[in-house]
């Protein structure tokens, strides 16, 4: 797997791409990055996850930053264990925060090519975090990609997510977290 910090780093051609946090890995991450990864093999290209180096909030309010699931080399590890060729990893800094989410999206098309552009229904990105899914579903034509946004998936009766994993940890709930994976 290649790895770099910036969409202009990246010269892998269209490729199938997949944005999130990543944290954790869980089994809704999981899910993401196979579908993205069976849509990147339909099209015999690249498979592509963004990811950012830190949490935003850590960033933003460190004060109330979550706790990190995994560390960055773990989160890696894992992609390439995954079958993703490349990892594009964003170091989250103001400036990122501060850009406009429809700037970011044209950013990442620009530099990756993307054929199909995969995101969870809750995943929020650019100024304010006024990037969402309906946003991505709105400029794939101008931008010139395919919108796949997946749904929860749900475990023991409730979406999976990194809060409900640190939840979960934070009450000693050890197996219950392990399940979400």
């Amino acid at each position: 797997m290649k790895t770099a910090s910036s969409f202009a780093q990246y010269d892998g051609g269209p490729c199938a791409a997949a944005i999130g946090m990543f944290d954790g890995l869980h089994a809704g991450h999981r899910a993401l990055i196979a579908r993205a990864e069976e849509e990147a093999r339909g099209l015999g290209a690249p498979l592509v996850v963004v990811t950012y180096e830190t949490h935003p909030l850590s960033v933003l309010r460190p004060e109330i930053a979550p706790k990190p699931l995994m560390t960055v080399e773990e989160k890696l590890d894992a992609l390439e264990r995954l079958g993703v060729d490349w990892a594009i990893v964003c170091p989250f800094t103001r400036e990122l925060a501060a850009t406009p989410a429809e700037a970011f999206l044209r950013d990442l098309c620009k530099g990756l090519s993307p054929r199909v552009l995969c995101a969870g229904y809750n995943h929020t990105f650019g100024q304010g975090g006024r990037g969402d899914a309906a946003l991505i579903q709105r400029m794939a034509g101008e931008l010139g990609y395919r919108a796949v946004i997946l749904p929860p998936v749900e475990k023991d009766g409730a979406p999976v997510s990194s809060s409900r994993i640190r939840a979960l940890l934070a009450a000693g709930e050890t197996e219950a977290a392990r399940r979400l994976y």
